[in-house]
């Protein structure tokens, strides 16, 4: 097909129109310097707070000693705090959640046979949103109220939009939608967890931080890969290894060999079955977490420019759109360390 190698062709299938590899290295450059240590400080934090000599990668998902907060309440309770919490937040809010619940647009009770995870689908043929999950008793439970609902919501918008091809948003954009909505659904958390409302907003930005640098590290992998196609297996182990000690230091795979020789990047199945669509998530979190910056200062303000984005759907290229908002683009210098001094103040 005259590429070189997977890469090129693996951007172009992406859709991405405005940046290419030299950013993206750019990119992760700023994160491994400026935000790497950031999360690390994170880490620590929660390795006193459970106090453990040490954190292993069985402690990744753990960050409390009495447990993660759990929301309470049966999940026809939880869908109706959900309904209250987008009445209260914003008229265009109300107005979408009533329309979901109203149509009967949310599955997400478990049952024998259904499908495992959870996504949010539009179906252009009835103007709608339709939200999947599997509620299970957990944070989880939550995140779909928040996060599957920040990509419906947007779905809700764009719906009004006569040009179909805005609809068409490229994956990086998508999820600001749902990473941010995240954070502005934060003050509503009590009517979910009640008085460990804080543990859990604690707990999502420790894990939204930790985040991006694992998410950097297996884009830069895919591409140390892609571009040397004739690796064996153990200098693919070797390439992982090195990443990890530069993105995550902290990590300790304690007696499990096979991880603890590099093979953790086997786990991750998104470097087999959707090759380089992780570092979208990394650049989504990145304006969430400058979101969550602004709605700290104005959240008016940050919830009026997150509404705008919304509604510009696909019109534009990714970091046009991020100007015209106000966002500060993820490839420019600057924006993690300029996100890192803004949120220092969570961890003193």
């Amino acid at each position: 097909m005259g590429y070189d190698n997977y890469l090129e062709l693996g951007y172009y299938r992406m859709g991405r129109n405005c940046y290419g590899k030299d950013e993206v290295e750019a990119y992760r450059s700023q994160v491994k310097k400026d935000f790497v240590p950031f999360a690390e400080e994170l880490h620590e934090r929660r390795r006193q707070r459970l106090g453990l000599d040490k954190l292993t990668f069985i402690d990744n998902a753990v960050y409390f000693k009495e447990g993660n907060p759990a929301p309470f309440g049966s999940p026809d309770e939880i869908l109706a705090a959900g309904q209250k919490m987008y009445s209260e937040l914003s008229p265009e809010t109300k107005e979408f959640m009533d329309f979901m619940m109203e149509n009967e647009l949310f599955d997400v009770l478990g049952r024998k046979t259904k499908r495992a995870g959870g996504y949010m689908i539009y179906m252009p043929v009835y103007n709608s949103p339709f939200v999947f999950a599997n509620f299970n008793g957990t944070s989880g439970d939550v995140d779909v109220i928040t996060h599957e609902c920040g990509h419906a919501f947007q779905g809700y918008l764009s719906g009004k939009d006569p040009i179909r091809e805005h609809g068409d948003i490229g994956m990086e954009t998508a999820e600001i939608h749902s990473m941010s909505m995240e954070f502005f659904t934060q003050g509503w958390m009590e009517k979910f967890f009640g008085d460990r409302a804080n543990d859990y907003i604690e707990m999502h930005l420790e894990d939204s931080a930790a985040f991006i640098p694992y998410g950097c590290m297996v884009d830069e992998f895919q591409h140390i890969i892609y571009e040397n196609p004739d690796m064996t297996p153990a200098e693919r182990h070797g390439a992982w290894l090195k990443l990890e000690k530069e993105y995550r230091p902290h990590m300790d795979y304690g007696d499990d060999r096979f991880f603890g020789k590099g093979g953790f990047w086997q786990k991750q199945a998104h470097i087999y079955d959707s090759p380089l669509y992780y570092i979208d998530y990394c650049l989504a979190q990145t304006c969430a977490l400058q979101y969550k910056v602004k709605m700290d200062e104005d959240y008016r303000t940050a919830w009026e420019s997150y509404l705008k984005l919304c509604k510009l759907s696909a019109s534009d290229f990714f970091t046009n759109m991020l100007k015209e908002v106000g966002l500060d683009s993820p490839f420019e210098p600057g924006c993690m360390k300029n996100i890192v001094q803004n949120l220092e103040k969570y961890v003193k």
